[in-house]
């Protein structure tokens, strides 16, 4: 961890970071029922030190977003359930006010139906009213599998394009900072025989049929291998769009000594790692003893190549039985042991109760996922209504029993003259999404003007809705280019309400929109900045550099005091440490011999109470 470490202090300029770590957990669907239960896991997961955060977005044979792909098949937009909402956006909103990392979970896969759950369907699934002719089918001729799941014929093209479209309207519609797959499989080895795969079986083996034996090797490998050409398409779809997305799986593995998800399900995760048609799999292990964990995790390790594309998953409740604390503490340090940079643990729900054992004793500080820029999601503002100082009220405003984003919200009345206009102290130029935290009444008006005004004046209008429960809480207003600096963003006023409304004002935020502005950097300073940094707090630099075989490091101190000074390279690899000694007051030199070291980039690491000053070393032979 230590090398990650310096690495990443030394290339973002953040002088007290904790590695970089995965920490991840699913959002399932009995999180979503309402907004408040939504946004309460977000506040809990980013209170403690998780990062990464998987909500269910394709569920049950539905979209849980408002997606104009699943309309077009079905003539229905959304799950019946979130008829009004949109999952996707809520979760958005709500995690990235923390800086959490929001994943798409594309968890229903090739799952098209459930046939505990079909509304408005004959009885297999929504998608299968329409195109019947996608239902997996056994050998056997049955179609429902043990699980009441209803899947679509993973071979047809037609239902790969189909599932490609959906989530490519995600990443093109929505700020997500990845889509996890799942479900990207076979049920059972047993299906596989519908009318279109054996017909293209038919036509790629001159003419044969489908193997009897559904565990015949071969069969088994050409259903693997069309499986890896939809993922290999899917992939290059997504990353075209956006490059920045990270895609993911959530594949399964039973065993220590088999490839269960190849042998069982024709799931081939190992290929997609390996070809570089995945950027990260979390492997997902449903066992209750540390010692099985670890042994599986060996396993997983020999199949991929790059081990940093592989985060362990396991559940705190495998089974139902829920671990004790100690074991799923065992888990983590197992995976960490391992060289890997940070885990999964499945559900949000479940987890709930091993909250503070867990930050207490492992996730102690915050941190960022190991494939992102730390600040990629830490670009955003807040303007609560109870600071006065940039949401600056004209008129007639009341403190209101409908509570806001952090106390009591504010009204006015109509007939009134009243207005509040919202000054951000912008971070950086780009794209920003623009939401209003709106609390809802009865009385409320229908068409609460908001103005959002960019950097040459240009004004947009909004009307909301506050006395739609499906509006409250954030509401998005739309994407807006801003400038840096302190500005007046947005306007609320009661203008044209109607007699006997009242207008709600709360909270606006601002966030960087990473799609559509992936280069923005703000916590990365300029290697003459670090420079200046540095100067300024010990003086911390070497001569000569670029230097050949030895240089010296100097840097002063205000008063004796016991150091630690390592090299790294580029990697991130400790390749000298000098042992902790006592540094004198003022100026100190060591000198450093790297004659063994090949030409290349070097940092510098000085470890002083408990903080970390850095700088880079060029040597050229």
């Amino acid at each position: 961890m230590k090398k990650i470490f310096i690495l990443i202090v030394v290339i973002l300029g953040i002088k007290e970071l904790s590695a970089q770590e995965l920490r991840g957990t699913w959002i399932a669907r009995d999180q979503l029922a309402t907004k408040e239960a939504l946004a309460l896991a977000m506040d809990s997961l980013a209170a403690n030190n998780f990062n990464v955060v998987y909500v269910n977005a394709w569920s049950r044979g539905y979209p849980l977003w408002q997606s104009d792909i699943f309309y077009q098949h079905t003539g229905t937009a959304i799950d019946p359930a979130f008829v009004g909402r949109d999952i996707l956006a809520e979760a958005i909103a709500e995690g990235h006010k923390h800086g959490l990392h929001v994943e798409a979970w594309f968890e229903y896969g090739f799952v098209g139906g459930y046939v505990l759950y079909y509304p408005g369907t004959s009885g297999k699934g929504k998608i299968f009213d329409v195109h019947p002719e996608w239902v997996a089918k056994r050998q056997d001729g049955g179609e429902k599998d043990n699980s009441n799941f209803y899947w679509m014929v993973q071979t047809r093209r037609d239902v790969q394009d189909f599932l490609i479209a959906l989530c490519t309207e995600m990443a093109r519609k929505y700020d997500l900072d990845g889509i996890e797959l799942d479900r990207i499989r076979y049920s059972s080895l047993q299906y596989g025989y519908d009318s279109y795969t054996d017909s293209l079986y038919r036509l790629e083996h001159s003419g044969n049929p489908l193997p009897i034996n559904y565990s015949d090797a071969s069969f088994i490998r050409w259903r693997a291998d069309k499986l890896n050409e939809f993922a290999a398409r899917i992939y290059d779809s997504l990353k075209a769009i956006n490059p920045n997305l990270n895609i993911s799986n959530a594949p399964s593995l039973y065993s220590s000594s088999s490839y269960t998800s190849y042998t069982n399900f024709c799931q081939d995760w190992a290929w997609w790692v390996n070809n570089n048609k995945i950027d990260n799999v979390q492997v997902q292990m449903y066992v209750s003893s540390p010692a099985s964990f670890s042994s599986i995790l060996d396993y997983a390790n020999t199949l991929a190549a790059n081990k940093s594309k592989v985060f362990p998953a396991f559940a705190v409740a495998p089974s139902g039985t829920p671990l004790i604390l100690e074991s799923v503490l065992q888990f983590i340090d197992i995976a960490r042991a391992k060289g890997h940079n940070g885990n999964s643990i499945w559900y949000y729900t479940d987890l709930r109760s091993y909250f503070s054992g867990i930050k207490n004793a492992r996730y102690n500080d915050k941190t960022y996922p190991p494939f992102s820029k730390t600040d990629w999601r830490e670009v955003k503002k807040i303007i609560s209504i109870s600071n006065s100082a940039d949401a600056v009220r004209f008129g007639n405003w009341f403190n209101s029993l409908v509570y806001g984003y952090d106390g009591p919200s504010i009204y006015s009345n109509y007939g009134d003259s009243a207005a509040v206009s919202y000054y951000i102290d912008v971070p950086a130029n780009g794209f920003y999404e623009v939401y209003a935290f709106v609390p809802i009444g009865a009385d409320r008006a229908q068409n609460a003007e908001y103005i959002v005004i960019d950097p040459s004046g240009v004004e947009k209008r909004v009307y909301v809705d506050q006395s739609d429960v499906n509006n409250k809480r954030w509401f998005k207003l739309g994407d807006f280019k801003l400038k840096a600096g302190r500005s007046l963003v947005a306007v609320l006023s009661n203008r044209g309400i109607a007699a006997g409304k009242r207008v709600s004002a709360d909270a606006i935020m601002i966030k960087l929109n990473r799609r559509l502005s992936p280069e923005v950097i703000t916590s990365v300073e300029t290697e003459k900045n670090l420079n200046e940094s540095f100067e300024h707090k010990i003086n911390l630099k070497n001569y000569p550099n670029p230097f050949n075989d030895q240089t010296t490091v100097t840097f002063e101190l205000t008063e004796s005091k016991r150091v630690d000074l390592s090299l790294y390279n580029i990697l991130g690899e400790n390749v000298m440490k000098v042992e902790r000694f006592s540094g004198k007051k003022g100026i100190n030199n060591i000198q450093i011999d790297t004659s063994s070291f090949p030409s290349g980039i070097y940092f510098c690491s000085l470890e002083l109470d408990d903080k970390i000053y850095f700088g880079k070393l060029l040597l050229l032979k």
